[in-house]
């Protein structure tokens, strides 16, 4: 029998932050692949009624309707949902019936004092006090929510969360600066007046503007931004998310100096930003450079030893070519955040110092916060990791980290954390980890075995045991004792698409991630009967194959949209590019799109048809095109013979 007092039930309302991934895209989560959103509470706090007297309290709130019922514990372990209709037995109540279900987008429940003890266990005594938190989620098929937890403010501090009031915008990887013209990644997010992030209701749109106010075009993969594909000037935040990840090109100039984005057009009844955000620009061919943090989680747990690793580049993204050496110097705002040289995080490998040879891109450390004898009760804090370089040529932003404190040792969950756009025929990694009731990354007690499966057969992903993704997976083992382990995902659709991963392992909550897929051909040639031969006043057919930037060749699922226009100086209407074999058609005349079908799995078939009046003997054509893909400009150098 578990005692708890509900005076003066007194509450802050908080919700849990997540596993948010680091700074570099490669292993961010922020976004599209989060967790639904938390409940939200909209009634007055449980804590601000008075249990005692009237033996019941009641909580609402909101949720998302794809969300079924919505279950309450009061150690994070066990969950209950509340009864259809409660026992209302010495209250004032009467009749009520609870409503437990999302469907609408709400939840309204009593809990009462009686069933407070016949289903939790929990006798209300106003002479004790044993229970920390209250937990209120949803379950859905594919996972439960993130949690609202209400914490009891006599046992310590939790990190309250209100409701929806804002739009937040922030520069991502790296914080605050940006390559001038290169294409850079900006957080947005929902949060609370205080700057909490949270989730809201109903959808929000907004628009980004530059310095001076200027209107930009924003691209939700960067693959996209890099080849201006889809640009957006509205972009869309779905009711119950909390965050995505936009990509923007940066102005040219000027160069070293801050200048300002912000967002407009609000929606949602959420109030933008009312300060720019700044970003510092370097020139991607100069001599500036940064340090990017990976392969960490943003959430450590006390005295576990994680690994990290510090990576530099340069403002087009790259490590190649670090010539020089360099070191770092390490200096966290909070003293108890340790480094390591060892995997045991042992005393002898202490260190503040990291160092790069010539040629060497990333160096692998450990951390470990060491709370040492601290009696403190706050379940949760942040440090920045801040840190000098010996090269004044690289900016140093400091790495922001967030420490569980609490006492949840036990695993409890599970989670995958990795990119949220895929590009076809790469391998990209994704951390799996076992993790306590906050969600925060913890040593695996035991070995888990988990599957990977795709929402989607047009995405091709495929899951893979090995960074070159060569070795197929079917069960992922993480053994006793691990804190991270990895699996590799490559793509082989021939279109962009979207698709679900689900991550599920027996007894422990089942994962899903958001991703999409690029598919971008970045390579193509062309096949003649003729050899690169035109026949004038004859339909001569070309067949195009695209590839992509590992020389794959992209499977034709798909019409394209294609047009051309020449580059020999013809006379309009000297060359026309046909859909059928006998030129007879509908006539496309230069820069004119044309409707391209498959001709077979990784094919297209068109039909070029050069007047008996052009009078050149070779022909330079362009041509470029639209549909579920990126086409490249694609280039065509013929000779042409005939009367």
């Amino acid at each position: 029998m578990v005692n708890v007092t509900c005076k003066p039930l007194l509450f802050l309302i908080a919700a849990t932050t997540f596993l948010a991934g680091c700074e570099d895209p490669a292993v961010s989560v922020s976004t599209l692949g989060r967790k639904l959103a938390a409940p939200v509470l909209t009634s007055s706090s449980p804590f601000d009624q008075d249990m005692d007297t009237q033996n019941y309290v009641q909580i609402k709130g909101t949720c998302d309707p794809r969300v079924g019922p919505v279950v309450i514990s009061f150690d994070d372990v066990t969950y209950h949902s509340a009864p259809t209709s409660p026992n209302t037995s010495n209250t004032t109540l009467g009749s009520v019936t609870n409503d437990n279900d999302c469907s609408d987008g709400k939840f309204d429940i009593y809990v009462t004092a009686a069933d407070l003890l016949s289903i939790w266990g929990i006798t209300v005594n106003s002479d004790s006090s044993s229970v920390d938190n209250i937990y209120i989620k949803g379950n859905t098929f594919f996972g439960d929510t993130r949690t609202l937890t209400i914490p009891d403010p006599k046992k310590g501090t939790g990190e309250s969360v209100g409701p929806a009031a804002k739009l937040a915008l922030r520069k991502s990887f790296p914080t605050g600066y940006g390559g001038a013209g290169e294409c850079e990644m900006f957080n947005v997010s929902v949060t609370d007046a205080n700057g909490n992030e949270t989730s809201a209701t109903t959808a929000s749109t907004f628009s980004i503007q530059g310095p001076g106010g200027t209107a930009l075009s924003a691209y939700s993969t960067p693959n996209d931004c890099v080849s201006s594909y889809n640009p957006q000037s509205t972009l869309n935040i779905p009711a119950a998310k909390s965050q995505m990840m936009v990509y923007v090109r940066m102005p040219s100039n000027p160069v070293n100096s801050a200048v300002g984005f912000s967002l407009t057009s609000v929606s949602g009844g959420l109030a933008a930003p009312t300060a720019s955000t700044p970003v510092t620009l370097r020139d991607p061919a100069s001599s500036y450079k940064f340090i990017s943090m990976t392969d960490a989680p943003s959430t450590l747990y006390k005295n576990v030893c994680y690994p990290i690793t510090l990576q530099r580049m340069n403002y087009y993204k790259s490590s190649a070519s670090m010539m020089d050496s360099v070191s770092l110097t390490l200096a966290p705002s909070d003293s108890k955040l340790a480094f390591y040289t060892a995997e045991d995080c042992g005393a002898s490998g202490k260190t503040t110092a990291v160092s790069f040879g010539p040629y060497v891109s990333q160096s692998k450390i450990y951390v470990r916060y060491e709370p040492g004898n601290s009696t403190s009760t706050t379940s949760f804090i942040k440090v920045d990791v801040n840190y000098t370089v010996s090269d004044s040529n690289y900016d140093n932003p400091a790495f922001p980290v967030r420490v569980d404190l609490s006492s949840k040792t036990t695993v409890a969950k599970v989670d995958f954390w990795g990119p949220n756009s895929l590009s076809r025929g790469y391998c990209s990694a994704y951390t799996v980890v076992t993790a306590n009731g906050n969600w925060t990354p913890i040593p695996a007690d035991k070995d888990y075995d988990f599957t990977f499966t795709s929402s989607s057969g047009v995405a091709g992903l495929e899951f893979y045991s090995d960074p070159t993704c060569t070795t197929a997976l079917s069960t992922l083992t993480v053994t006793q004792g691990a804190v991270m382990t990895k699996v590799y995902v490559k793509p082989t659709a021939g279109q962009n698409s979207t698709s679900v991963i689900t991550m599920a392992s027996t007894g422990l909550n089942s994962v899903t991630r958001d991703v999409s897929i690029s598919v971008v051909a970045t390579n193509y040639y062309f096949d003649l009967a003729q050899s690169y031969t035109l026949v004038k006043g004859s339909c001569n057919y070309l067949m195009l194959t695209l590839q992509d930037g590992m020389s794959n060749i992209i499977p034709a699922l798909n019409p394209i949209n294609l047009a051309f226009s020449n580059a020999s100086g013809a006379a309009a209407g000297d060359v026309t590019l046909y859909t059928d074999p006998t030129c007879s058609s509908t006539a496309f005349a230069e820069n004119v799109y044309a409707p391209i079908s498959a001709y077979n799995s990784t094919q297209y078939k068109f039909y070029i048809k050069v007047s008996s009046s052009y009078v050149g003997s070779n022909l330079s054509l362009i041509f470029n095109g639209t549909g579920l893909l990126t086409l490249p400009l694609m280039y065509g150098n013929f000779s042409v013979t005939g009367p």
